[in-house]
């Protein structure tokens, strides 16, 4: 696997999500509602959630707790295009929870697309920035720890209990 690392490290961040919210995980994602809705685990309180772990600025760097936000896809087959999704609302309704230290903070992306769409017109990779790989049709940003926090609808802590935020 080309990206085993990032893969890893995305998987353990699901294990801790699963292992916190204990009773109320449900089910992972298949691999079809994984590719085509964008989400990793079913839970009973909160829904389908698509989980993000820290990430690196750059490919080779290393983790730096990085908030990568995708608003559009890579390309994918049939017809080679790229979709709606991770980032964006995608027609499914799901959170995006994503780890901060040792928090999850359960972002909706319907709540913030139209601020991202106002704040993210340039590409440069830092926050708020347009990013693209070339080839693949991807679009996506860095947000600053402090915006998802503020946007957050509720926290996963390590006591496992959902706390509501107060935005």
């Amino acid at each position: 696997m080309k990206y085993k690392k990032s893969w890893q490290e995305g998987r353990e961040a699901e294990k801790i999500f699963i292992e916190r919210r204990g009773n109320n995980f449900i089910r992972r994602a298949s691999k079809e509602e994984d590719i085509h809705e964008h989400w990793d685990v079913l839970d009973s309180e909160l829904g389908r959630i698509d989980i993000k772990a820290a990430k690196r600025k750059y490919r080779h760097g290393s983790v730096d707790g990085t908030v990568w936000w995708e608003l559009r896809t890579v390309k994918r087959p049939p017809k080679g295009e790229s979709k709606e999704g991770w980032g964006v609302p995608n027609g499914i309704d799901r959170l995006i929870a994503v780890k901060i230290e040792d928090n999850f903070y359960l972002v909706k992306p319907e709540k913030i697309i139209e601020d991202l769409r106002g704040r993210c017109k340039e590409y440069y990779r830092g926050e708020f920035g347009l990013h693209s790989r070339p080839g693949r049709g991807d679009l996506m940003t860095i947000l600053p720890h402090e915006y998802v926090i503020e946007n957050a609808t509720c926290i996963v802590g390590a006591s496992s209990e959902v706390k509501p935020c107060i935005n």
